[in-house]
Formats: C-alpha cells, sequence, structure tokens
C-alpha cells in the first residue's frame, strides 16, 4: 500500500470517531453497516496526453469503463427527518478511451497512390482508491431518503496503459520501427493529486430483513460528480454513476446522562467601545466595468465567449536528402543531431523543420525495409579559400555515411562518391547574397534508388485560432479625486498592463488576445481594474470571461462547406531551376490519383529570398507553369508568390532550399 496511505488512515478513522461521538441528544437508534457496489464510469475528458509521456493522439475523449466498491458505513440521526451518513470505502475503479485516428498513407509498392488510413490511440487506465464520504441525508418518505456530500478518494494506485497502432490498412504499412504498434506506455499515472474530490448524490431506501427491523437492506443509485482531475494538466474528470446495496445493523438508542444544572454567574459588564471618528468622509472609489467582444467587422458582443481552437494539421512534406555544413567543417551541425534525436522518438508530431532537420533517421528507418535499395552520398565544397577541395567533400560524405551506419543502415548498401562539383552550384546573382549561395555548396546530398525510401514525410503541426480576437474594456470610475487607476487582464499565469491615463474616470480600450489567449489552456481570462483616490482609499473590480477550449483533428484533407480541399507541399526545385526530374513525376503521379471530374486544381509557386523580387515572381510562376503541366488538368489557376510566403526559414541553407517548392491544392465537391 502506498505510504501516504498509511499516514493518513488515522487522521481518517479519528475523523469518523469525532464526527460520531459528539454529544448532541440522541432522536433515534445508531445504525452502522457494510456496503458494496458496482459502478459506470463515465469520465468527461479532453486531453491528448500524460504528462511528459509521448502521444501522437489528437485528443483523447468518451471513455467509459466500470468499477466497484465495498466498505463499512455509520448514520447518526440528528433529527426526525435529517442525518449524518459517514463511509469509509475501498473501490476499484477502471476506464477506457479509444480515438481512431483517420488520414492518408501513400502506397508505391506498385502504382503510387494516396489510400485512406487509421491510427488507433487506445488508452486503459485503473485505479485504486480509499474513499471517504461525509453525507447528509434528508428523508423524502417513511423509507427514502437523499444523500448529499463530497466524496474523497485517497489513491493507492493510479495506472495507465497506451498504444498507437495501424489499424487499416492491415495489408502493409509500418512506423518507423518496422512494426504496426508505434507508441506503446505503461506506468503510474503521472502528477496525480494527493486526494481526489467529487460532489455525490444519492438516493436509497430502506427494507428491514427481521420482525424488529433491527437488521435491513438499503439499495442505493448514487451519482458523483468529479470536482479534481485524474492527472494535473490533463482535461479528465472521473465521473461515475453507482448501483449499491447495503446491510444494517440498528444499535439501541442512546439516552444522554442529565446534564448539571446551569451555574448562575454575574452578567458580563460590557466593554468600554470608544468610537474612532473618520478622518475624511470620501467614500471608496466606485468602479464599473464592462466587457465586449469585438468581431472581425467591428461589431461588438456583450458578454462574450472566447474561442481558442486548436487543430491538428497532417501534411506531407518532401524529402530534401541534403545536410548543410559550417564552412571548412565536416562534422554534422547539431541541428541535424537534435533533429535526429526527436525523430527516432516520434515521427507524426515533428514540426516540418524538425523533420528537415531529421531526415537521415527517416531515411535508415525507411532502407531496413526496402532489402534491395542502396544510398548515394555525395560531399561538395563552396570552392572558396576556406572551404574546398575533394578532400573536405570526402570528409562530409563520410560524416553522413558514418551517422547513417549507426542509425542500422547496412555499410554496403551505401556508395559514396566525392569531388568538388558533383551537384548543381548554387550561383548569387547579387554580390550581396554571396555568402547565403556559399552556405548552400557546403553540403551533403542523399539519394536512393528506391523512391519509396525518398517519399515525402508525413509530419503533424497545432494551429491555434482564437476568436473574437480582441476585446474591448470599458469602465467608469465615480470619485470626486482619482489618485491611481490600474488595468490588467489576466490568463492563467500570463498578465497583460492595459496603459490608462490616470486623471481619466472613464476608458474604453481594445487590446488583442492573440499573444495571453494562444498559448493558454486556462478556462478563463479576468480582466481586473483598481482604482485609488487622494486619500489612500482603493477598490477594484474584476470581470471573468469565459474561454471554451476547443481541440479538432484536422488532416491535410478538410472539409470547408460542400467542399473537399487537400493540400500538397511535395514538389521541390534546383536553385534557379523550374525543371522537373523523374523523382518529381511520381510525386505528381500521387497527386493525379486523387483527381476527380469534380476536382479543381490551384497551384501555388515559391522560392527562397536569393535573387529579385521581380525575378523570384516570375521563377515562382514558371515552377507553377511547370507543375500544372505535369499534372495535365484542363482548369487550373496558376499564381507565383516569390519569396512573400516563406514555410521554411530563410536563414538557414536547408530552409531556403525547401522554399524552392509549389503548393498544390486540390478542391473536389462531395455529396
Amino acid at each position: 500500500m502506498n505510504l501516504r496511505i498509511l499516514g493518513l488512515l488515522p487522521s481518517i478513522m479519528a475523523a469518523l470517531l469525532l464526527m460520531f461521538s459528539s454529544r448532541a441528544v440522541t432522536v433515534s437508534a445508531q445504525d452502522l453497516g457494510i456496503i458494496a457496489g458496482a459502478a459506470l464510469n463515465i469520465p468527461s475528458a479532453e486531453f491528448r496526453q500524460l504528462g511528459d509521456f509521448p502521444s501522437c493522439c489528437p485528443t483523447f475523449t468518451g471513455g467509459s469503463g466500470v468499477g466497484f466498491q465495498f466498505g463499512g458505513w455509520m448514520n447518526r440521526p440528528l433529527s426526525k427527518s435529517l442525518s449524518v451518513v459517514g463511509r469509509l470505502m475501498m473501490s476499484y475503479d477502471a476506464v477506457g478511451f479509444t480515438y481512431d485516428e483517420r488520414s492518408f498513407v501513400a502506397d508505391v509498392r506498385d502504382t503510387p497512390r494516396v489510400v485512406p488510413a487509421i491510427f488507433r490511440h487506445e488508452l486503459s487506465a485503473k485505479q485504486v482508491h480509499i474513499v471517504l464520504e461525509p453525507l447528509l441525508a434528508i428523508g423524502i418518505s417513511s423509507r427514502g431518503r437523499f444523500m448529499i456530500g463530497p466524496r474523497i478518494g485517497v489513491p493507492v494506485s493510479s495506472t495507465f496503459q497506451q498504444s498507437e497502432t495501424l489499424a487499416e490498412p492491415a495489408d502493409f504499412g509500418s512506423f518507423l520501427n518496422t512494426g504496426r504498434i508505434w507508441i506503446s506506455n505503461t506506468g503510474d499515472i503521472p502528477s496525480t493529486p494527493l486526494a481526489s474530490v467529487a460532489l455525490t448524490g444519492a438516493l436509497g431506501w430502506t427494507f428491514p430483513l427481521n420482525a424488529s427491523q433491527s437488521i435491513h437492506m438499503m439499495p442505493e443509485v448514487s451519482f458523483s460528480y468529479a470536482l479534481t482531475p485524474v492527472s494535473q494538466g490533463a482535461n479528465w474528470y472521473p465521473h461515475a454513476a453507482r448501483l449499491s446495496v447495503g446491510i444494517g445493523w440498528s444499535a439501541p438508542a442512546v439516552t444522554e446522562m442529565p446534564s448539571a444544572p446551569p451555574r448562575t454567574t454575574k452578567p458580563a459588564v460590557p466593554p468600554i467601545v470608544t468610537e474612532t471618528k473618520r478622518t475624511t468622509d470620501q467614500t471608496p472609489p466606485k468602479i464599473s466595468l464592462e466587457i465586449l467582444g469585438v468581431n472581425d467587422d467591428g461589431t461588438t458582443t456583450k458578454n462574450p465567449v472566447i474561442n481558442r481552437r486548436e487543430i491538428f494539421v497532417r501534411t506531407l512534406h518532401p524529402m530534401l536528402g541534403n545536410v548543410y555544413f559550417e564552412e571548412g567543417s565536416s562534422s554534422i551541425p547539431q541541428r541535424y543531431i537534435d533533429g535526429i534525436a526527436r525523430a527516432l522518438r516520434d515521427t507524426l508530431s515533428l514540426t516540418p523543420l524538425e523533420a528537415l532537420h531529421g531526415e537521415l533517421a527517416i531515411i535508415a528507418a525507411r532502407i531496413r525495409t526496402r532489402p534491395k535499395a542502396r544510398l548515394r552520398i555525395g560531399g561538395m565544397t563552396a570552392n572558396t579559400p576556406k572551404d574546398q577541395g575533394a578532400e573536405l567533400a570526402r570528409r562530409r560524405a563520410e560524416s553522413v555515411r558514418e551517422k547513417l551506419i549507426e542509425l542500422g543502415v547496412d555499410p554496403d548498401r551505401i556508395d559514396l562518391v566525392t569531388g568538388t562539383s558533383l551537384f548543381p552550384a548554387t550561383r548569387a546573382s547579387d554580390s550581396s547574397q554571396k555568402p547565403l549561395a556559399i552556405e548552400e555548396n557546403q553540403r551533403v546530398e542523399v539519394s536512393c534508388t528506391d523512391f519509396a525510401v525518398m517519399a515525402p514525410i508525413t509530419v503533424g503541426t497545432t494551429d491555434v485560432t482564437v476568436w473574437p480576437r480582441r476585446i474591448r474594456i470599458v469602465d467608469s470610475i465615480a470619485t470626486p479625486a482619482l489618485a491611481e487607476v490600474q488595468s490588467e487582464v489576466l490568463v492563467g499565469d500570463s498578465r497583460m498592463s492595459v496603459p490608462r491615463q490616470v486623471a481619466s474616470t472613464r476608458s474604453s480600450d481594445e487590446i488583442d488576445l492573440s499573444s495571453l489567449v494562444a498559448p493558454s489552456t486556462s478556462s478563463s481570462l479576468e480582466v481586473r481594474v483598481s482604482a485609488t483616490d487622494t486619500s489612500g482609499q482603493k477598490a477594484t473590480q474584476k470581470v471573468t470571461v469565459p474561454i471554451r477550449q476547443q481541440s479538432m483533428d484536422k488532416w491535410r484533407a478538410e472539409r470547408s462547406g460542400d467542399m473537399l480541399i487537400e493540400r500538397y507541399g511535395l514538389v521541390l526545385f534546383d536553385f534557379n531551376n523550374a525543371g522537373l526530374g523523374e523523382q518529381h513525376r511520381q510525386i505528381i503521379n500521387i497527386i493525379r490519383s486523387r483527381l476527380t471530374p469534380q476536382t479543381s486544381v490551384s497551384i501555388i509557386g515559391m522560392t527562397d529570398i536569393m535573387g529579385s523580387d521581380e525575378y523570384n515572381r516570375d521563377l515562382s510562376l514558371r515552377r507553377a507553369r511547370e507543375v500544372a503541366r505535369a499534372l495535365g488538368v484542363g482548369s487550373v489557376s496558376i499564381d507565383g508568390q516569390g519569396e512573400t510566403s516563406p514555410q521554411f526559414p530563410n536563414q538557414l541553407p536547408e530552409g531556403r532550399a525547401s522554399n524552392r517548392t509549389v503548393v498544390i491544392e486540390l478542391k473536389t465537391k462531395v455529396p
């Protein structure tokens, strides 16, 4: 048994004895007995993970389970229709959650195509508690009574099991570990509270079992509404409905000994109270405060509710296959080492930039499942005084080769090629951008004979939207002499001060909520206005605005009205190039398989920051047109955004290389 339970048991027993040994006058017999029952666990839950245990599930909701409880009880009458009931029990509760995450996977075994997939997330938990229930019982008939009070549980054990399985398609596919189960966690539920608290309401009936009615049976139905979560930080409250049966015995009524007559005492002399005159007749400031929600069109809403929505977006990103080195160095930069470690733990929740830095881990995992595939690794230099020579290019390629071997790739399946100009070099058209070109030429490129190894990477990100995005604080302060006023907005542990003119007793300020609400999971926002007058008297007015937390899953395929929208960012181009290679055409085939006669296509071309704005807009437009020709669709919307909307940071060479892309959007009418 948990040691903290042993320490609390004496306190629990003492509380029960104290409650039932009070010297109130006895009205009727005192009851005691045993109770046992079954529970239907119907938790209220909306959480993604427990503590630091990894989880790829967008949201666990809608769990269910069963349990049981048994223990003893005691009843202390207070009047004819009112009594206090105390129960000490052991309870066992189990609950399970299942979330089927629907997505797509690329099937490249024969003809490349995208097929539906289901990732099944499962979590089950078991908890054992010692439970104390002090209840107030109210008689509602000769045999029925209603009981209400707290339910306090001290945990003995709290364990859970969690897994993620590729459920469909059943005939192929696996995670990076080559298995169909990706996450398998087992352990104690983290951050459980020292004691769980719930509010219990119950209806019970009493039926005698003998002629003297000293032994009776009491069936009961109850519901417990949890006030504390199962785990701190997880929105999981273990509500439960229970059906129980108690067997009781009525003890003889206890008559108290008559108490001694009251002693006669002299009346106490009231103390002399000296009234202290107020130094001022001025009343404290009075504050009137109202919060309005400001809509995007400028209209306002009274008593607003702030909505915060988390949207899990799953998308496909192309495999770049490049590792960029520091000038004159052949050591793999730390950002790639960190990215590899991150990808080994979990790939589905990687950000696009983390996936870019963890590509070597993904390549190593994929090639182990493709026994005939071979890797080709080639190194380059920038041909500058500090970064040149075939020897440096070879050492860079060997560093990548050694890392892949460390990640489990057979050395005999890696072909090393060396030279100073193996691949197209990046050339700067402007001398100010020459350092950027030099960074991009200090690289190693990895390619493979099997397209599946270098196929796009499925990653997920979380977008947060807040609406209304702004609120308006309207306040009025009634005081003849205002000395100081402070306004602030609080969300969880974060706060924002609202500038305010001291001399003004009226204010109407608008604030943007994005920086406060987006990073928080708090359930409310508080606006606080404090005013101090010249005599030092202070008043504070607070208004609480609820925050509705919403979590939902959104694939790269999302429904919008009667349209199905799919977005792909799968095509990468060489520097200053708009041509498509064979590896690009295989990706185009995957996208083409998603087209129907009802599909409209939009293609947006992009570039990195190298080159002039005008040239990059033209280059991005040529890239979009080239992809449109390859898709072979009749009606298509084409746009070239140039360098205006980068998907990756242009400060990194791999970010600029990944920004040389197009985004393909498919809109299909659905029934």
